[in-house]
């Protein structure tokens, strides 16, 4: 049986628990994820899922506007505090899959390392949800560890290909494949046609 961990208690012991702010393997990560971005801006960014909030600042330097949500209270705490320089950067407590707001949309999404952390009806709800939540011509970045962690649902290998199958069968288009020993990245867009 899996048992998926406690994040509002993970980040409480350890603000830092898979040192984001240090760790080569995060920050190199970070800077492919940034890389690979088709666009020099964005309007409005999303970063679910956001953890320290690391992602989500150095986003800020590439939209407008910037949500960083988190399930765990104290993930949006630690993220009010990396982001309290970004004035871009807005900071709520979400859970995966609650509906956006009315209105709202996003030209990037960016989802790191979480989706394997949540149970199928789950993922398959955050993935129609993503689709809801994109622009005309929005884009996804999704990277995740490519293992299976011992605490996790699923590999990141399978959920990323669980991803893709999910946003290409909404009509997205896979754009990058990027796999390394350790961890695996797509993006994917969504051409104007394809919102209805």
């Amino acid at each position: 049986m899996i048992k998926v961990p406690d994040f509002n208690a993970l980040y409480g012991a350890n603000p830092d628990p898979w040192a984001v702010s240090s760790s080569f393997y995060e920050q190199r990560k970070l800077d492919l994820v940034l890389g690979v971005l088709a666009r020099p801006r964005y309007a409005h960014a999303w970063d679910p899922a956001c953890g320290t909030g690391h992602g989500a600042e150095r986003l800020a330097d590439r939209a407008e506007q910037v949500l960083a949500t988190d399930a765990a209270a104290t993930a949006v705490e630690i993220t009010r505090r990396t982001c309290a320089g970004r004035l871009n950067v807005t900071v709520e407590q979400r859970s995966l899959p609650s509906p956006v707001r009315a209105g709202e949309t996003f030209d990037l999404m960016v989802l790191g390392e979480f989706l394997y952390y949540l149970v199928d009806v789950d993922r398959s709800a955050t993935y129609d949800l993503l689709h809801a939540a994109a622009a005309p011509t929005a884009e996804v970045v999704a990277v995740h560890w490519r293992h299976h962690p011992h605490d996790a649902w699923l590999s990141g290998a399978a959920v990323q290909a669980e991803l893709v199958s999910a946003l290409t069968g909404h009509g997205w288009h896979l754009e990058v494949e990027l796999e390394e020993p350790n961890f695996i990245m797509h993006t994917l867009r969504r051409e104007a046609a394809d919102h209805a």
